[in-house]
């Protein structure tokens, strides 16, 4: 996994909002294009390996040039899954 992701969390509605941010360096090591299906698969992996049982969706993948970084966005589900019942 990347060693300097950073991750923001907003509740607003009763719903999670992730933001993570991923240098462009960290992530090209690994990735070779910015997809959804990547960002899919990052997020994840990211949520099993904190033992987070969110579920994500809405997902979005931006890739800041000026900043060097990839941002990756979702809303975050937890209603209905086998661990929040």
């Amino acid at each position: 996994m990347f060693n300097e992701a950073r991750e923001t969390r907003i509740l607003k509605d009763g719903m999670y909002h992730l933001s993570l941010q991923i240098p462009e360096k960290e992530y090209f090591l690994v990735y070779d294009n910015v997809s959804e299906n990547i960002a899919s698969e990052i997020l994840n992996h990211y949520l099993k390996i904190h033992q987070d049982d969110g579920k994500p969706k809405n997902i979005n993948i931006n890739h800041n040039r000026n900043a060097h970084m990839i941002n990756i966005e979702a809303d975050l589900d937890y209603l209905g899954n086998h661990k929040s019942k």
